[in-house]
């Protein structure tokens, strides 16, 4: 399968071209009536002019001959060379830091990631410049947004040729070696490190999955929260009729504002509790419902990595269920980014029910895509 990027619009070339023309041209004609101080800078103009043309001209020769990206069974390759798998380490979709993405909930979708390939020690793609991050060689290939095929086809490509060498969590995370079923990791998606896991006591959940709930009672909240409205209603009421029909009569005078804050908040108090925030792992994969939003189902077959820690970027130390997607897969939950990779924030333990029991539980039925953090 090839992906070819886009080929580079000559015509603002071409067009700055011209206009080095023009002035080369016009030094020249400067520079035949002219003597002494003017000849001298007409001359300048028109080497400054010429050197513009020259570069130009190899601008548009490259141009001619557009940037070609072909994955295949034999490797990656350029249209000046390319490498064999045997010669590649890994490769990675790398996407902008989570300061670039504009949104306060990090839901908004991260800008198309980047090919990144990883070299072994004395290999390397021609062209791209070689880099070092995190201790290893990497050359950015090509940005995946200009990419005839666009993104999904690049991701085809990876999926089918790259083996286990794509890399859909950071490379420093350990597989653990975990107690529960073994679920090997799907086609295409290989090990997060070659370092092995440690193994620890896992107590199996008693049912095919465990549901965790919100430690806050939704229900109590709507009960104060609608006790402040009709107070405040009430108290609002005796404004026009007279007389308050409990406590001093100066309390009526903060009616409207108890009124108003009562009900926006019964308004809020109300959706968490018709959909309460809920987290269930099981067999089948993770179920997510954050307060009053709809529940989002992520499959083992659509995960990558699975882990306990800490919030990607976060000052707090309190621990996060995280999971970093198989590349190509999408979810409507809020997101960061870690080490270049898209990783979903799905809930902060100490808000659950029963918190510490999730790290155990998730290490159990994720089998070998847990993974533990630094």
């Amino acid at each position: 399968d090839g992906v070819h990027e886009k080929r580079a619009a000559a015509g603002e070339r071409q067009a700055l071209d011209g206009v080095g023309l023009a002035v080369e041209a016009g030094a020249i004609v400067w520079a035949v009536p002219a003597d002494g101080q003017g000849r001298e800078s007409a001359c300048i103009l028109a080497a400054l002019a010429a050197l513009g043309v020259l570069a130009g001209i190899r601008d548009l020769r490259r141009a001619d001959r557009p940037f070609g990206l072909r994955i295949d069974e034999h490797g990656v390759a350029l249209a000046e060379g390319g490498l064999g798998w045997g010669q590649i380490e890994g490769v990675a979709l790398y996407y902008a830091p989570a300061g670039q993405v504009d949104s306060d909930d990090h839901t908004t979708a991260p800008a198309p990631p980047h090919l990144h390939v990883f070299p072994v020690e004395g290999a390397q793609l021609p062209g791209p410049r070689v880099s070092v991050r995190n201790g290893r060689r990497v050359q950015d290939v090509a940005d995946s947004a200009e990419l005839d095929q666009g993104t999904d086809e690049l991701i085809k490509a990876l999926t089918r040729y790259a083996g286990p060498r794509l890399e859909g969590a950071p490379h420093g995370l350990r597989r653990a070696a975990a107690p529960g079923p073994v679920t090997l990791q799907g086609p295409g998606f290989g090990p997060l490190t070659d370092a092995a896991g440690t193994l620890r006591a896992a107590k199996a959940p008693a049912g095919a999955a465990r549901t965790f709930t919100a430690r806050r009672n939704s229900g109590l909240r709507l009960v104060l929260t609608l006790a402040l409205a009709v107070a405040g209603t009430t108290a609002t009421m005796s404004l026009f009729t007279g007389g308050l029909p409990w406590g001093p009569e100066p309390l009526s005078a903060f009616g409207p504002l108890g009124a108003m804050l009562g009900w926006s908040l019964s308004v809020g108090s109300f959706r968490e509790w018709r959909r309460p925030l809920r987290v269930r792992i099981g067999t089948d994969g993770i179920a997510v419902q954050n307060f009053a939003a709809p529940e989002v189902m992520i499959r083992w077959d659509q995960a990558v990595a699975v882990a306990v820690g800490r919030r990607p970027g976060a000052v707090e130390k309190h621990p996060w269920l995280l999971l970093w997607p198989v590349p190509g897969h999408g979810f409507d939950l809020p997101h960061d980014i870690t080490d270049g990779h898209q990783v979903y924030t799905l809930v902060e333990l100490r808000r659950l029910r029963d918190g510490d029991a999730v790290e155990p539980t998730a290490r159990y039925f994720a089998g070998s895509r847990y993974a533990e953090t630094a």
